[in-house]
């Protein structure tokens, strides 16, 4: 049965700590695994799932608080997943260029000469966002992606490398 709703109110603090990163979940993850992963942990909000990793908002700080501690490292159906309070927004203007290195960079190398910098953002974005890609650029056969988290990077890198496109097996690392 539904439990009823408690007022809420008194959260005027704004280092919010009660909203959870989940890092490297499985691919076939649902949110039920998410919430049943942090069962035992207080009430969650709501889970917000991406690829590759999600979200958990808890009602209450102290509950994510002992989550990330006694969570980070433990399995979620197999996979060890990372945890840690998502990152309030950055302020800074969204005008500044991807020159400032806004994004978590990835090398790919060994690209065929017949993909794009397109077929390679598209290739690239089951991973996440992409913020900016180039291929041949500088080098033939190598390229660029800039990812806008570093867990999609992360995941990228994982999931990604020595994987095949346009015919061959492309190398990612991580940039700088």
């Amino acid at each position: 049965g539904g439990g009823g709703g408690g007022g809420g109110g008194g959260s005027r603090d704004s280092g919010d700590k009660s909203c959870v990163y989940v890092g490297n979940i499985p691919y076939d993850c649902r949110e039920q695994d998410v919430e049943s992963f942090f069962s035992g942990f207080g009430r969650i909000k709501q889970v917000m799932l991406k690829r590759g990793f999600a979200f958990a908002m808890f009602e209450e700080e102290r509950d994510a608080e002992d989550a990330v501690k006694e969570l980070s490292g433990k399995k979620l159906r197999g996979e060890r997943v990372k945890l840690e309070f998502a990152k309030g927004e950055k302020r800074g203007s969204d005008r500044e260029r991807y020159e400032g290195g806004a994004g978590y960079r990835v090398r790919v190398d060994n690209l065929s000469s017949s993909t794009a910098w397109q077929d390679l953002k598209d290739y690239m974005k089951q991973a996440g966002e992409v913020l900016y890609c180039k291929a041949h650029h500088d080098r033939q056969g190598e390229g660029m992606v800039e990812f806008q988290k570093r867990g999609d990077m992360e995941w990228a890198i994982d999931k990604l490398d020595n994987t095949e496109l346009d015919g061959r097996r492309i190398r990612m690392s991580m940039e700088g």
